[in-house]
């Protein structure tokens, strides 16, 4: 197996020293001021709205910085263009609350003072977690990074409707910034996605929704985005999916898909244990020894107020 640190060409972070920070943080906000207003009205309006989440001592600008290796004009450029996606997705009262299910002021709590407009966003998001496309496994590959898996059967009787399709990425937020917050070690280090359509059908695909998740992880959303493994590819994946995602994809994230078709779950399971991912940290619906609860997690987040 190659070095799991580096095995998708993915760079190490540097070291987080006191003076190194600041100097990072002062450079941060000079590429911040360079951006021209109307590129940067979501970051404004979060600064005014809801300056307790973005300032540095919360740990929200640092996301950003590692996510970029400390480029700070493209973490600059990342931070902008996820508040303009937060707001687009959670609308103008959601998404200046914590991303969170539970605890007195969640994005996600359903609770009396929400406008009818955030009732339909709360409730499709509660509907695309459960539908649970994207689920945590809650442990991490040989190299550190979150692994996540990610089952598109789960699409039947999804009607491609614009309230499922949002519901369903703003679940993906959701799932992402519950690995991402107060986690030092995926900040840094990102995560690995497991992608099994195994079970999925042509008629599932939403092209839509692809691309609104892609946009949101690649460029976005703070996470650094290791390994994407498709396991047990289905017929159409080459002709349909795959030009897809090659379309959407930006080519640094394009050299870090693996496909496995080897056929069983022991050949595909000893496929990915060349890249650090064993099958005690795999979700049982591919061989692993991980049962995944996703309503146990998300009742367990909604007690501690996550």
């Amino acid at each position: 197996m190659d070095d799991p640190l580096t095995i998708y060409g993915q760079r190490p972070q540097p070291d987080e020293t006191p003076d190194f920070l600041t100097q990072k943080y002062a450079e941060l906000e000079v590429e911040l001021s360079k951006i021209p207003v109307e590129n940067k009205q979501g970051w404004i309006s979060a600064n005014e709205k809801c300056p307790e989440l973005v300032s540095n001592s919360s740990g929200h600008r640092l996301m950003f910085l590692r996510c970029e290796l400390f480029n700070t004009p493209e973490a600059a450029l990342r931070i902008c263009k996820y508040w303009d996606k937060r707001i687009e997705l959670f609308g103008d009262v959601l998404a200046y609350k914590p991303l969170h299910v539970g605890g007195a002021n969640g994005a996600l709590c359903e609770s009396s003072d929400n406008t009818p407009q955030d009732v339909e966003r709360v409730k499709y998001t509660w509907k695309g977690l459960y539908l649970g496309f994207m689920k945590p496994v809650l442990t991490c590959d040989t190299g550190g990074r979150a692994v996540i898996y990610a089952d598109p059967s789960v699409f039947k009787g999804y009607n491609h409707s614009a309230d499922e399709r949002y519901g369903v990425a703003r679940s993906v937020w959701y799932i992402l910034h519950s690995l991402l917050e107060g986690n030092d070690t995926v900040q840094k280090l990102g995560v690995v996605v497991i992608g099994n359509p195994r079970n999925a059908k042509i008629s599932y695909v939403d092209r839509k929704l692809m691309k609104l998740n892609m946009e949101s992880m690649t460029g976005c959303i703070p996470v650094r985005l290791g390994g994407f493994h498709v396991i047990h590819p289905p017929w159409f994946f080459g002709h349909v999916i795959f030009p897809i995602m090659k379309m959407i994809m930006p080519e640094r994230m394009r050299k870090r898909v693996r496909v496995h078709n080897q056929g069983s779950d022991e050949k595909v399971l000893e496929a990915l244990k060349k890249y650090g991912l064993e099958r005690e940290v795999l979700p049982s619906d591919i061989g692993g020894n991980v049962i995944l609860d996703m309503d146990g997690w998300l009742n367990e987040s909604k007690k501690k107020g996550l």
